[in-house]
């Protein structure tokens, strides 16, 4: 999405209980750069994106917050069927924190676990061997 026009009503009570200046109103942008999608892909976030506007009513500033989208911007085939989901990046984000301390704390327990069982290999193969004396005081006594 390149650019985007939103209209408003601020005589509508039920959205707008404070509106300054009752009346249609109308806030675009032509700058955009939103929810870029690769061809063949629904589009999908959970999280809230901000979008700021400029409004026609002597230029003021309207934020839209957008939260749980999901569109399917190429090879619409009908109502409500989506390809397979492009997460935005804000999402991405989150669902590797969210499994990254997973991932380490297995391959740190994996490691663990080897390094455990080399020692012990070890010691079983060693256990049966003459010890040699690293003092060389003690070869005296050996015979």
């Amino acid at each position: 999405m390149n650019k985007i026009q939103f209209l408003y009503d601020l005589s509508d009570r039920t959205n707008f209980r404070n509106g300054a200046r009752p009346g249609k109103h109308t806030a675009s942008r032509h700058d955009l750069s939103l929810m870029v999608t690769p061809v063949g892909m629904s589009y999908e976030c959970e999280a809230t994106e901000k979008l700021s506007l400029t409004s026609t009513d002597q230029k003021k500033t309207v934020v839209l917050y957008l939260s749980e989208v999901h569109i399917q911007p190429f090879d619409i085939t009908s109502d409500f069927v989506y390809s397979e989901d492009y997460k935005c990046l804000t999402d991405q984000q989150k669902q590797l924190e969210e499994t990254l301390p997973l991932i380490l704390g297995l391959t740190l327990g994996v490691v663990i676990v080897i390094i455990l069982a080399v020692y012990h290999v070890h010691h079983k193969m060693t256990a049966n061997q003459v010890q040699i004396p690293r003092d060389r005081s003690l070869y005296k006594h050996m015979g």
